[in-house]
């Protein structure tokens, strides 16, 4: 090999990982923004009740994908070399584990509807086990084109399939046809998916694998499964207690309220978390670079994301009546309350990160455990009391556990609490004052046009954050600028 073939081998990998890394951030700021723009649009057009039903169905859904589904499609991207026997069995496992799942799905539609008392409910399950039964004819294209770091292919199918999908829920709500819009809508996207995967991913499944082959992944996803079935309950067990008291109306105000913040922390924490994680795990021999490292992104990201939950909270009533409209204002409420948990979602992941990186993923079963275990004993209290009670219970168990996994990685590095708190303190303090004055200028505001006068506070806080933080933060603000530009001229 010559020096110049040695020479341009480093330059090709890094324009492949840019490249990669371009097309998964696309793929995953886009696809939520776009699936967002879709999800206001419908909001718009189709009542609570109608969205609350349809919340309620995704459930055994995301059960049947968290626990049968992506627990053998991980199990294959966590082999270190699959070869074609391997995707092979995960093809033939999910797509056996989803049919079983899509028939049972079927079957008991009309059972689940008459225990509930929510109609149409057997509507919505009935679509949903199409949407089940096609997800697992694809989502081992998806794990080979991921493990095969072809994020262009998947970033092009999550494009294609949310765009087609909206066209036709939009199309149907426009025409009066209440839940089957969103059905349609969701069984169209996942249609469109199967057929862009199968046709950008050159492997195709064949019958060529052995019993071995599919007993290793299928010892290696029970564990992957019942970490789906803690997650699951962790993650919608609230959901299940407001339908289950307060009926579809109120899973429609509740998940719209969830959605928003869950978007907006999705977006923003998931793609910080991918460079935080990629860092710690190339230093997890120099725990005092890692502990630097954490203390870095958490003063980071608490700048950047504090404000915008902080402001989530204090223009609640203005986005939802800007947005969704004046018969979606029960939500204004619920977001308020639930905008602190998107804020300690972007800083947990960090958490996560660490414990993981630094071989500690027993410790991330337990908190899970407690998590799943607190949440559903905090919402039968709280579920009695209405959709506000649920609100602050779910708020309340998270400021509450929150210690336990900030505890855990600080352990883990050696930081101390005060450190750690000292990172927080200047987003924490700017946003709080900034929010005062929101509110404060809010009550004094004229009369306005919604979209006028939410600019107008949007503005106001803005302005009146970035001369806080630059005050007391002047050094941080700074610095995450110089970074900034420093590597932007680097990728150029």
């Amino acid at each position: 090999m010559t020096s110049l073939q040695l020479s341009r081998e480093p330059s090709i990998t890094q324009r492949s990982i840019v490249s990669g890394v371009i097309w998964s951030a696309l793929d995953s700021a886009v696809g939520q923004a776009l699936t967002l723009a879709i999800y206001v649009i419908m909001a718009r057009l189709l009542s609570p009740q109608i969205l609350g039903l349809v919340a309620t169905g995704a459930l055994a859904l995301d059960f049947c994908r968290a626990v049968l589904i992506e627990s053998i499609a991980i199990a294959v991207q966590a082999r270190p070399h699959p070869k074609d026997e391997d995707y092979n069995a995960s093809f033939w496992l999910i797509a056996a584990f989803s049919l079983v799942a899509a028939g049972a799905l079927f079957a008991t539609s009309n059972a689940v509807e008459r225990l509930s008392g929510l109609n149409d409910l057997a509507v919505v399950l009935k679509g949903f086990s199409i949407v089940v039964a096609v997800q697992g004819l694809s989502r081992t294209h998806e794990a080979w084109l991921t493990r095969n770091q072809l994020f262009r292919s998947l970033a092009m199918r999550s494009l294609f399939s949310i765009t087609l999908g909206g066209a036709v829920g939009i199309t149907l709500a426009g025409n009066g046809y209440g839940v089957i819009a969103l059905v349609g809508q969701l069984v169209t996207t996942s249609l469109v998916s199967l057929v862009s995967l199968w046709t950008l991913t050159p492997w195709r499944p064949g019958f060529r694998f052995s019993r071995g082959d599919a007993s290793e992944l299928i010892s290696y996803g029970r564990y992957v499964a019942l970490t789906g079935i803690t997650n699951f309950a962790n993650a919608n067990s609230d959901l299940i207690f407001v339908t289950w008291y307060t009926g579809a109306a109120g899973a429609g105000f509740y998940s719209l309220a969830k959605r928003l913040v869950n978007a907006v922390s999705t977006v923003i924490g998931n793609a910080l978390n991918r460079v935080f994680f990629a860092t710690v795990a190339g230093l997890q021999h120099d725990r005092k670079a890692s502990s630097e490292a954490l203390l870095d992104f958490v003063s980071y990201t608490s700048l950047l994301t504090a404000p915008i939950f902080a402001g989530i909270a204090a223009l609640s009533p203005d986005l939802i009546l800007t947005f969704f409209g004046e018969k979606w204002l029960a939500s204004a409420p619920l977001l308020s309350i639930i905008s602190v948990t998107g804020f300690l979602t972007t800083i947990g992941l960090y958490n996560h990160s660490v414990i993981l990186a630094f071989g500690k993923p027993h410790w991330q079963t337990w908190l899970t455990l407690i998590y799943a275990a607190s949440n559903i004993a905090i919402f039968i209290v709280a579920a009695p009391f209405g959709l506000v009670a649920i609100a602050v219970g779910y708020v309340v168990r998270a400021l509450l556990l929150y210690p336990l996994s900030a505890g855990a990685s600080l352990r883990i590095l050696s930081i101390g609490v005060r450190r750690y708190a000292q990172a927080l303190v200047p987003a924490l303090a700017g946003s709080a004052f900034m929010a005062a004055t929101v509110l404060g200028a809010s009550a004094m505001l004229p009369p306005l046009p919604a979209w006028l006068r939410l600019m107008v506070l949007i503005v106001l806080g803005a302005a009146v954050y970035l001369g806080i933080v630059l005050v007391i933060a002047r050094e941080a603000v700074l610095r995450v600028v110089r970074e900034v530009l420093d590597r932007l001229r680097r990728s150029r």
